[in-house]
């Protein structure tokens, strides 16, 4: 025999109905619809006991027809680097996709626009260019944290919320990042390195460059960890750092000879972005394998160089996931009002050679 507290503790992932609330509330339907659709006023009992068993039940609206009938349709802006094939931002992009795909159910539009991520100037112009166009939430990449402090405070002013992709500027008045912590991220970094050398050698810091800009943000808070870590464990060793270019190896294997030349204690390498295969080329070039170097992200030329041994681990950041979990939860927070939590910290992955053929970034 079934009974009415048999229909309230079902399973809560089965449909709901208004009238289903109704009854276990006590209540009229349309006190029910008022509740929901926030019009109206409804007694502080009524709404105490709608609100228990919505709770309860685990009660979702129907989003998709909530956005269709009100014919409201929403912008999206997506502000990242622009990128080619196989690099750190094409992975990016695949869980922008994803989310575009689900988020146009909803009535929401995601808008892309790019800037050059080594050119602050391209950055600046792209802010010029977005004071002029109208959307209601964006998704930012804080690679020049710089300019987008400045440029958050406008959009607090024009009541346009905003999430943080890539690395965090708690500073400002997001309403969500979504991320790994990169200090902590230079933390691993450091110990990867440091657990695996002879006291007192020597650690290569790449900083590769690119028409002269310096690092991202990410860059900057990574290496702040690296060098944290390693002061707090009694490095003996030397940081020696060194500029690379980004597209002249023949530059680079003249700055990098001479290095090693001067300093034949060198045991360690690192970069703090996603271009350790300019360091790895090198080595394998010299034949160095005793050079233990870590690296960032898993781009196709980083997870080639991981597999052959030439880079010792990854640290990997789900770029695929921040994308996506991104435009997603504006999309939650346009059509539902639900805000996402204020810092969503992803995992932080180690890549070696025995698992990485086993890795993937996906949001699945």
């Amino acid at each position: 025999m079934r009974s009415d507290h048999d229909d309230e503790t079902k399973d809560p992932t089965a449909t709901v109905r208004i009238v289903d609330i109704a009854r276990m509330a006590g209540v009229s339907t349309a006190t029910v619809d008022r509740v929901i659709h926030r019009r109206g006023k409804v007694s502080a009992g009524n709404l105490a006991r709608i609100n228990e068993v919505l709770e309860r039940v685990h009660y979702r609206p129907n989003l998709i027809a909530r956005s269709l009938a009100s014919g409201r349709q929403y912008v999206v802006a997506v502000v990242t680097p622009r990128f080619a094939e196989g690099e750190y931002w094409a992975d990016f992009e695949a869980g922008i996709q994803r989310a575009e795909a689900e988020a146009r159910r909803f009535n929401v539009v995601v808008r892309r626009f790019g800037f050059d991520q080594y050119d602050r100037s391209s950055f600046e112009r792209l802010l010029e260019l977005l004071r002029r166009e109208s959307f209601d939430a964006a998704v930012l990449a804080t690679l020049f944290a710089e300019r987008v402090v400045p440029f958050t405070g406008e959009l607090d002013r024009r009541g346009i919320p905003y999430v943080f992709v890539d690395s965090d500027l708690p500073e400002c008045r997001r309403m969500a990042y979504f991320g790994t912590s990169s200090f902590d991220a230079g933390v691993v970094a450091a110990r990867l390195l440091f657990e695996r050398m002879e006291a007192g050698a020597d650690i290569v810091v790449g900083n590769i460059r690119h028409r002269g800009e310096g690092g991202s943000n990410q860059c900057r808070e990574r290496e702040r960890g690296f060098r944290d870590y390693l002061a707090r464990h009694d490095f003996g060793g030397r940081l020696l750092d060194v500029e690379l270019r980004l597209d002249d190896e023949a530059c680079n294997a003249r700055t990098l000879d001479d290095l090693f030349a001067r300093h034949p204690s060198i045991a360690g390498a690192v970069t703090f972005n996603s271009t350790c295969y300019i360091l790895a080329g090198y080595l394998a070039s010299r034949r160095r394998s005793e050079v233990r170097l870590v690296g960032y992200d898993v781009i196709e030329r980083n997870r080639r160089m991981l597999s052959e041994g030439i880079v010792t681990a990854l640290v990997a950041q789900r770029p695929e996931v921040q994308g996506y979990r991104g435009v997603m939860s504006l999309c939650a927070w346009l059509v539902e009002g639900v805000r996402p939590a204020s810092v969503n910290n992803l995992p932080i992955d180690i890549l070696v050679k025995e698992n990485i053929a086993y890795y993937t970034n996906n949001i699945i």
